[in-house]
């Protein structure tokens, strides 16, 4: 537990994504993770989303490292796609249980198997205004794989590195949009699905002036619609 509480302190003092990745290599380095990949998945509005996802790895193959990167196999991985929705750990050899699986992500499962990686473990993690992400942990070829408390242990330090990484990564991203709280109030009705009409008798405010409002809200979120301007606003962490 000491490697991880000298984890945890390297991650809060991180001032870097560069010291977040060595912070991440040494703690590694003291547990049975061999390689490790982490992938971070911007939510649909922010403000650096664009369709694409956040990856950062090391102790791969060379040649798989640049195949997966090259072929955007992550789009066809079922483990990173469907990373949002598990709620704990897989390990690698449980994919097979996955119902539903496409012909692409059987044929990725194939593909896996030829390179011969061994076992590993896939870990789901979370982070403010649906940030969320995915570590994938390599044990490597023939080794054992960890105990159900060393799981515990490597889910809680996959956890605290993708919160810093979201600490940091939100101080670089341009300042959120300020919206007034009658601004938000709206925009708490229009993720609700409210009309203009509708809004008007929620907040007492003639048409007129809802209607200025919402025009406000598209011009400082930088959208056209109303769709646009919900997801926007979660995605800021302006509205639930």
């Amino acid at each position: 537990m000491e490697s991880l509480r000298t984890y945890f302190r390297d991650c809060r003092n991180a001032e870097s994504f560069e010291d977040l990745r060595v912070a991440a290599v040494c703690y590694h380095k003291t547990t049975s993770v061999k390689m490790a990949s982490y992938m971070h998945f911007p939510p649909v509005g922010a403000r650096d989303f664009n369709g694409e996802i956040r990856i950062a790895e090391f102790g791969y193959p060379e040649e798989w490292r640049q195949t997966y990167l090259r072929k955007k196999l992550y789009q066809n991985d079922p483990l990173a796609r469907r990373a949002p929705s598990f709620i704990r750990p897989y390990f690698w050899s449980e994919v097979g249980q996955f119902s539903n699986l496409t012909d692409e992500e059987r044929s990725y499962i194939n593909m896996v198997s030829q390179e011969h990686l061994g076992e590993g473990l896939s870990v789901p993690v979370f982070g403010p205004a649906q940030r969320n992400g995915y570590c994938a942990l390599g044990f490597g070829r023939g080794n054992p794989v960890p105990s159900d408390d060393e799981v515990l242990e490597l889910q809680a330090a996959c956890q605290m590195g993708h919160l810093a990484y979201c600490e940091l990564l939100l101080k670089d991203l341009p300042k959120g949009t300020n919206l007034s709280s009658r601004e938000r109030e709206i925009l708490y009705w229009i993720v609700r699905g409210q009309t203009n009409a509708q809004i008007a008798e929620s907040t007492r405010l003639s048409r007129n002036t809802v209607e200025t409002y919402i025009r406000r809200c598209f011009q400082k979120l930088n959208v056209n619609d109303r769709v646009s301007a919900a997801l926007r606003g979660m995605a800021l962490g302006m509205v639930d």
